[in-house]
C-alpha cells in the first residue's frame, strides 16, 4: 500500500504546507467567531425591554453619616493623588502593633545570611 505523503523531504514540505494552511483556516475561523460577538450583542439589545423609570421616593433626604463622609474624603484624596477617579470597595480597621513588629522581625532575620561567620 502506497503512502499518501511520501517519507522524504518533499513529503515533509507538503505536510508543512498542509499544516500552515490548516492553521490559517482555523485561526481565521476563530477570528470570524470573535468578530460576530459584537453583532450578536447589537441584535440582543434590540430585543431587550427598556428599563422602567424609577419612581422618585417620598423619603426625605438624610445627611450623610460619618462613614459616608470618610469614604468621600478618601475617594477625593485618592482621585487627587492618582489623577483618575477611584472607587472605594472596602474600608477595614488598621491592624494592631503586633503585625508591625512581626514584619520588622521578619525583615531583620531575612537580612542575615546563615552560615557566614566573621573572618
Amino acid at each position: 500500500m502506497a503512502a499518501i505523503i511520501p517519507d522524504t523531504v518533499q513529503g515533509a514540505l507538503i505536510l508543512s504546507v498542509i499544516d500552515f494552511v490548516g492553521s490559517f483556516v482555523i485561526i481565521s475561523g476563530i477570528g470570524f467567531v470573535l468578530a460576530g460577538f459584537p453583532l450578536i450583542s447589537r441584535i440582543a439589545r434590540r430585543f431587550e425591554k427598556p428599563a422602567a423609570a424609577a419612581a422618585p421616593s417620598a423619603a426625605p433626604a438624610q445627611a450623610p453619616d460619618e462613614d459616608e463622609q470618610l469614604v468621600a474624603v478618601i475617594a477625593a484624596a485618592a482621585h487627587v493623588a492618582l489623577g483618575q477617579p477611584v472607587r472605594i470597595v472596602r474600608i477595614e480597621p488598621a491592624y494592631g502593633g503586633e503585625v508591625w513588629s512581626t514584619e520588622g522581625r521578619l525583615a531583620h532575620h531575612a537580612s542575615h545570611v546563615p552560615g557566614r561567620g566573621r573572618s
